[in-house]
């Protein structure tokens, strides 16, 4: 049971996808509080897009979790979680 524990250490270290999720999560979050007399509107599907926004998150939280499993040098690992993130970002302007 011990050596199960220990080789999940590698993903629950901070990293870049993870920063950067929390930031997206807030962002998210407050976008919505703020916005959602807009959101809400007629049948509310800014509100369902907003709930899709957070289940596309959990998907980069899983690439994030197997990222850091499999990986085991540092730099390579964040070198491709920025551009894990860099692309996300992009999408996610062109999709609003």
């Amino acid at each position: 049971m011990n050596r199960q524990i220990m080789n999940l250490k590698p993903a629950l270290q901070l990293s870049f996808l993870k920063i950067y999720m929390v930031i997206y999560y807030l962002v998210l979050f407050i976008f919505t509080i703020i916005r959602w007399d807009i959101l809400s509107k007629g049948e509310g599907w800014g509100v369902v897009y907003m709930v899709g926004l957070g289940f596309v998150g959990l998907v980069l939280v899983g690439v994030d979790f197997l990222l850091c499993l499999l990986r085991k040098n540092k730099l390579i690992l964040n070198i491709i979680e920025i551009i894990i993130g860099f692309f996300f970002s992009i999408s996610l302007f062109i999709g609003s």
